[in-house]
């Protein structure tokens, strides 16, 4: 008989075998390469992310370099404008927030968006600690007086003096900084008068105005400030930061329960409370009051700004016993204005001053003043007497901050803009 042909058995078992291994690897393999597709695609796309939010980051940065130059005019503020090289643009807003200015800038592409706010001044002298006008008269020093940088003081010199029971004890090094005044004080540029007033004028306003005090409020920069207005306030228990303004049309009283930090406070009178700490930016027309042991963190300011009324007594800022400010003191009284008052800026010999202290007429010099002060004359105002043309029981040393605090520019619109600190929005 012919032997029949196995026509199945191991080898057709064997071949079924290997179709369907090379089956389940061709789908490993494609598995794995669209893996490897799916992963050069996803990082191809956050490199892509990457580089573009590098780019925002740089046009961030050089949105405050253009800010800080002479390049940036009125014309390109609060603006859109495009990048020369792409098409990726920046927007710059610049306005006035008490005695400094707040710098907001914006950059974006067609997906993303980035924005950083900044509060800036001007460089801070080191080379000069005291500038008087020169009425020809000797200069009374009375208690310890250290001074660390040229005093521009009247021509007729200086004399010991015994006042409040300290008798004078001068360093070594004080005659080598002793300099001869100029016949005047400079000014305040009318552009820096003219942009304190208008953040008096409501019709100029495009704000939210509310009468409604939150206790929690952080509003950006990158939004409309929001106005807090009222006729007199005493503020407790809350928290306020950024582009906030407090209107209060009498008296102003701020507890220590108060965190306020780059808030802008507008008023005729405003009170500290004893132990408040925050950043402030205050300005006022009659008065200043600030109670012991307050805290103004940098960059603060103070102006001052006299207002003409039938109340010829005179308009203070008016530091209480162990005080820091960081920041701007400004008392100024209108060149285009005869008022009939005059204004002061007391300090108070426990306090520390950083920064800078201009008054148009007197100030009061006492304590540690790691600062820049000019003012018409000398005014001492003590428990007991008042005595003009004397300093008591101060030392004085711009140098000591000089290259690290930038102050208000309230001289020259020319000077470069440095800043202070970054806000984050």
């Amino acid at each position: 008989m012919r032997r029949l042909v196995q026509t199945s058995g191991p080898g057709k078992q064997l071949k079924g075998g290997a179709l369907f291994i090379a089956i389940i690897v061709s789908i490993i393999v494609a598995i794995i390469l669209l893996m490897f597709i799916v992963i050069a695609q996803f990082g191809q796309l956050s490199v892509s992310q990457l580089n573009q939010n590098t780019q925002l980051r740089l046009n961030l940065r050089s949105a405050f370099e253009i800010v800080q130059s002479k390049y940036f005019t009125e014309e390109q503020n609060n603006r859109w404008f495009k990048n020369n090289v792409n098409n990726d643009s920046i927007k710059i807003t610049k306005l006035n927030w008490g005695a400094y200015n707040v710098v907001v800038c914006r950059t974006k592409n067609n997906h993303h968006i980035l924005s950083q706010a900044g509060v800036f001044g001007t460089f801070m002298s080191a080379d000069t600690g005291l500038m008087v006008s020169d009425n020809g008269r000797q200069v009374g020093m009375s208690g310890i007086i250290v001074l660390k940088a040229n005093c521009f003081l009247p021509s007729g010199g200086i004399k010991p003096a015994f006042i409040e029971g300290q008798s004078y004890q001068g360093s070594s090094q004080n005659s080598i900084f002793i300099k001869k005044a100029q016949a005047s004080i400079p000014m305040p540029r009318s552009e820096f008068i003219d942009a304190v007033t208008k953040q008096f004028d409501e019709s100029v306003w495009t704000d939210s105005i509310t009468s409604v005090i939150p206790p929690v409020l952080n509003q950006p920069f990158t939004g409309k400030t929001v106005v807090l207005n009222s006729t007199t306030l005493k503020l407790q228990n809350i928290n306020i930061q950024n582009n906030v303004k407090i209107k209060c049309t009498n008296e102003l009283e701020i507890d220590s329960t108060c965190v306020l930090e780059n808030v802008l406070i507008i008023c005729k009178k405003v009170k500290f409370k004893k132990g408040f700490k925050g950043t402030v930016h205050v300005i006022a027309t009659d008065s200043i009051v600030v109670d012991k042991r307050c805290h103004f963190k940098y960059p603060s300011s103070f102006t001052l700004l006299n207002s003409v009324d039938a109340n010829t007594n005179l308009k203070t800022i008016n530091f209480d016993a162990d005080c820091k400010f960081y920041g701007g003191l400004l008392a100024i009284n209108n060149p285009g204005k005869s008022n009939a008052s005059k204004v002061l800026v007391k300090l108070n010999q426990s306090s520390e001053i950083n920064g800078f202290v201009y008054s148009s007429d007197y100030i009061h010099v006492e304590g540690v003043l790691n600062a820049t002060l000019i003012s018409g004359s000398l005014l001492l105002k003590t428990p007991s007497a008042v005595y003009e043309n004397h300093l008591l029981g101060c030392e004085i040393n711009p140098r000591k901050h000089a290259s690290i605090l930038a102050i208000p520019s309230i001289f020259t619109n020319q000077s470069k803009l440095v800043c202070c600190k970054k806000i984050n929005i």
